[in-house]
């Protein structure tokens, strides 16, 4: 009988380890990121299909960005975005993030940051950038934490926090522990109206100067995203692969989006809705400013930002300002003192930046005059900071604009070529 028992028992060693290989084989490829795991929004891969397919990845006309075209729900738009650029997704995003905890030192700090903005998050973002997660394979948390990344690096508090870090860790230079780096924006933006301009139109200017930039591989990844939502107006996000949020952008009636930091007050908090996501409601609510001032003045404010916004129907353009206790309204031609801020009347032109009086004399000089060629080639370079990332020209009347990215981190925005982009055109795409 024992040897009936040993003779038999290779056999089933034999049948024992082909089936652990089998099942360790079977579980290597097992994807914990495939949607059907993740979400709860498809059933099978047909579902998953069918949302990719009412979207696709094109370039603009002279091949230099990238455009995505989304349409849907918020969550099939950021599943769109995430599945169609998903190697591209994660290394940004991924490097991104490694480098902001470099800086940092802690994902305590950006727990606590998400944490503090969420409740003013509004559900459809947070839809998106779950469908932008699930697409792309990222970690909820990434993309979460680099969405309130623009919050932070614009907050006073950060200062505070670095100065902290530093004492915490003794012994080594600022530059080391890489705690120079400041990451707030001091950009510049300006509305010049009909009377200012040459040919008559209205002509809008976003300056974003921003040192996020050179702890990231942002400069490698722009990206133009054209948006048809199920609900609110489509728009175009001047943006970046991976990036949700609106730092620049025009909307279909023609409303355009400029920002800048300004300054550090006391009151500046966390609790209250992120910039980027501010804007984006802007961009799918707002008919006119009356629409623009009503979003921005009733959102719970974070930071301090200085806001120039325009409507090209109306051809109007106003200077807000917004901190947590306050919203203010300038008009083009008013002198704005605000405290210490002065900013001389220009008449027909509204503007405000990090370098006012080079603004003022430059727009001053060329009032009456003024061409998109003459914004891009002259007065944006004598005006942006060693930082300038981008820089938009918009013509929302006729709802086109002019885009620039620095190539590289060491890069101005301001030496490189520019795009022109009609969104008017890219929404017949949907049709």
């Amino acid at each position: 009988m024992m040897n009936c028992i040993f003779r038999v028992l290779p056999f089933f060693v034999v049948i024992l380890s082909f089936s652990s290989c089998t099942y360790w084989n079977a579980y290597w490829n097992l994807d914990p990121s495939h949607p059907l795991i993740r979400s709860e929004h498809f059933k099978n891969m047909q579902e998953v299909e069918e949302v990719v397919a009412r979207a696709h990845v094109g370039t603009t006309d002279d091949g230099r960005i990238r455009v995505l075209y989304v349409s849907g729900t918020p969550y099939e738009r950021g599943f769109q975005h995430g599945y169609l650029l998903k190697d591209e997704v994660k290394d940004n995003l991924n490097y991104l993030y490694e480098q902001a905890l470099e800086t940092f030192k802690s994902e305590l700090l950006f727990e606590e940051v998400y944490e503090r903005m969420r409740p003013f998050i509004p559900d459809e973002y947070i839809e998106e950038m779950h469908g932008l997660a699930h697409g792309s394979g990222l970690p909820l948390k990434v993309v979460h934490f680099m969405h309130v990344l623009p919050s932070m690096s614009e907050w006073g508090g950060k200062k505070r926090i670095k100065k902290i870090v530093k004492q915490m860790i003794a012994g080594k230079s600022d530059d080391e522990l890489g705690l120079d780096l400041d990451l707030g924006t001091s950009c510049s933006n300006i509305g010049a109206l009909p009377a200012a301009t040459k040919d008559g139109k209205m002509y809008t200017v976003r300056i974003l100067d921003w040192g996020l930039h050179r702890i990231s591989k942002l400069h490698e990844y722009p990206l133009l995203i054209v948006s048809k939502p199920e609900e609110g107006l489509a728009s175009l996000n001047v943006s970046w692969v991976g990036f949700l949020g609106a730092i620049s952008g025009m909307n279909e009636k023609g409303i355009t989006l400029g920002e800048m930091g300004y300054g550090d007050p006391e009151n500046e908090t966390l609790r209250g809705k992120p910039m980027p996501f501010l804007l984006r409601d802007v961009l799918t609510q707002a008919s006119n400013l009356e629409d623009v001032r009503r979003i921005i003045s009733t959102s719970p404010g974070t930071n301090s930002f200085g806001f120039v916004m325009s409507d090209g129907k109306s051809n109007e353009a106003e200077l807000y300002i917004r901190d947590r206790d306050r919203f203010l309204v300038h008009k083009p031609g008013q002198l704005v003192q605000d405290g210490d801020e002065t900013l001389p009347a220009v008449q027909n032109i509204t503007y405000a930046g990090h370098y006012e009086e080079k603004l003022a004399q430059c727009l001053g000089d060329n009032a009456g005059s003024i061409t998109p060629e003459m914004l891009m080639e002259e007065i944006i370079p004598e005006v942006v900071m060693k930082s300038n990332f981008q820089n938009v020209v918009y013509d929302p009347s006729d709802l086109r604009l002019w885009v620039s990215y620095a190539q590289s981190a060491g890069q101005k925005a301001s030496e490189g070529p520019y795009t022109l982009f009609d969104l008017k055109k890219a929404l017949m795409e949907f049709k």
